[in-house]
Order: C-alpha cells, then structure tokens, then sequence
C-alpha cells in the first residue's frame, strides 16, 4: 500500500520547492509512515518523469507570474493611475500604434460628437421612429443574481416601441435591458442605424458588420458585472452617461474563481475578502468612444437612461477567442 494521495501531492511540492528527499522521508517518518514505505515512495516520486514535467511547468508558471508582477507594478507608476487615459483627434496609425497594439484603454473624446446618431438615437426616436420593429430584450434580470450569464432565460421579443416605453418608465431599474447578446443589430429592419455612424476615422472596416456590431439601450441602473472580453472594442456612447471600472489583464487574481469569462467580485460592493486591483474609473458622455482593449476586466453602470453602440471590427487583427485564462486547467 502506497502513500495517500494527499500525502503523495505533499511530497510533489516539496520536491518542487526544492527540499531533500531525506528531509521529505523522514517528514513522513515523523507522521506515522513506515521508513521503508517512505523511502520508496519519495525515492519513485523523484525519479519520475511526471516530475519533471511539473517542475518545467512550474518555471513557465513562475516566470509567468513574474511578467505579471511587472505590469501590475508598471501601472502603478503612472502620474494618475486610477484614471483612464484621454485622447482626442487621433489618427488611425497612432491609435493603433500607441493604444491598440500596447493593450492599453482610451477615450477617444468626441469620437462620435458629428455622428448623426449622437443628435438622433433617443429613447423617443426608437419608440416613435423605429417602434414597429421587433427586437429582442432582457427583461427579469432583477430576480436572478446572475442575470448576465443567463440572458438566454431572460429574453423576451416585443416592439421596440413596448421596450422603449417600459425603459421611459422605469426609473432606476436594472430589470430590463438591451445587450449585445441579444443581437439585434443583426436584424433586418435596424440595419438602418448603421446610416447614422461615420467611417472616415479608419479605425473600423464598415463591409464588416455582421457579428461586429452590438447595440445597449436600457434604464438608469443598468449594470453589466465584472468580465473580460475577447476581442478589442470600441464602446461608443450616444445617449446618456455611463461610468465603467476596468483593471488590467496583469490583475490575475479576478481570475480566482471567475466563471468562464466573469470574475467573482462586483468592483462596486467589495467585500473584505476580495482582491483589491488597481482600479481605473471613467465617465463616458455622448459623442465619447472608449477602447476596451481585449483581456480588461471591465464593469458598466448606466448613470442615465443610456445608448450605446460597439464595434470589435477593426481595421487589425482581433482574433482572440483563445484568451480564456481563467478556464485553464
């Protein structure tokens, strides 16, 4: 009968630590493991491939944590480091070079201030305008703590008139939403909101919009918990005010039992326990873009009733379905 596998996982780590096999042996001695017993087992442990394996793994891991460190202690060098840099009137080749390759979130101020959207898109508007659409929404949200990663139970059809009625008479209401998950700028009839947005930036690629595009349209109070994406996007705020959190992708323990790609704790009601990352605030008005560069944990507070439109298709790559970190096992 060999060592449990409590005992045998102890003797992994402490090999890997780099303690002696005597010291490990008689360790195990001392809890009541016959001698030989004990020999033999650190003995095969250490000669075992497997333990190679793990120690070559731990380096990478380790090195890993340390690249991690780095960015982490990096941002909190910065002069305002809670704050999210601000840009305005960038060309294409310095937003790409100095924001977009260098992971690093933007407001582009007044990206969309000339847009026709910015003076069009109101709640009125899609109720008057665009009312006899149907649309799907998010609605119930309030009875299920986690609201976000079950939209599908959530979804209900009706007009964009019904919505937009239910939105102007809400309040402060997180019950009922329009979110990207619902795909509605994939429908036919609202397609024409597209002949609302200007291309000329050379930022986003417009033949390239199906799945590239997401619209939000909900109440003051709607909040979208704390997640990462995987692509790149550009969050265009049109109506209303939105403040987000965000902390960097270096920050990992948010991945300490995360959910696919939503993190465990809700950055507006810390409790004691919580990892405390290094926050960055920012307020978005009409007409304000914020790059959300791929991998940022990112929540979304609607301190209005709030319009929004993002785009993830970029005139770069934006492949990056595979960055899932925290469902590595």
């Amino acid at each position: 009968m060999g060592l449990s596998p409590a005992w045998g996982r102890w003797v992994v780590d402490n090999l890997l630590a780099g303690a002696r096999p005597e010291v490990i042996v008689a360790r195990l001695e001392r809890e009541g493991v016959a001698g030989p017993l004990a020999a033999s087992e650190v003995s095969t442990i250490a000669r075992s491939p497997a333990l190679l394996v793990a120690r070559e793994a731990r380096v990478e891991a380790r090195r890993l944590a340390m690249l991690a460190r780095m960015q982490r202690d990096l941002q909190r060098t910065a002069a305002r480091p809670h704050k999210v840099l601000r840009a305005s009137g960038l060309s294409a080749e310095r937003f790409f070079d100095e924001y977009y390759a260098n992971n690093l979130p933007v407001v582009l101020e007044g990206f969309a201030r000339e847009w026709p959207a910015v003076s069009r898109w109101t709640p009125e508007y899609f109720r008057d305008e665009l009312g006899h659409h149907e649309v799907e929404a998010c609605v119930g949200r309030d009875r299920d703590p986690d609201y976000d990663q079950n939209f599908k139970a959530h979804t209900e059809r009706m007009t964009l008139r019904a919505f937009a009625e239910r939105v102007l008479a809400a309040g402060l209401s997180n019950d009922l939403y329009l979110i990207a998950n619902n795909r509605n700028m994939q429908r036919a009839p609202l397609r024409v909101l597209y002949d609302d947005v200007r291309w000329e930036h050379g930022l986003l690629e417009p033949d390239r919009l199906d799945g590239c595009t997401a619209l939000w349209f909900g109440p003051r109070g709607t909040y979208t918990p704390l997640h990462h994406d995987t692509t790149n996007i550009l969050f265009c705020q049109i109506y209303g005010q939105k403040r987000l959190w965000l902390a960097h992708p270096a920050e990992v323990s948010l991945q300490r039992g995360a959910r696919g790609v939503y993190a465990a704790m809700d950055p507006e009601r810390p409790k004691p326990d919580d990892p405390e990352p290094l926050w960055k605030q920012v307020e978005l008005e009409p007409g304000d873009a914020l790059f959300i560069p791929v991998g940022w944990w990112h929540s979304v507070r609607a301190l209005s009733v709030s319009i929004n439109i993002a785009f993830t298709n970029f005139t770069r790559d934006n492949f990056f379905s595979w960055f899932t970190p925290a469902a590595a096992r």
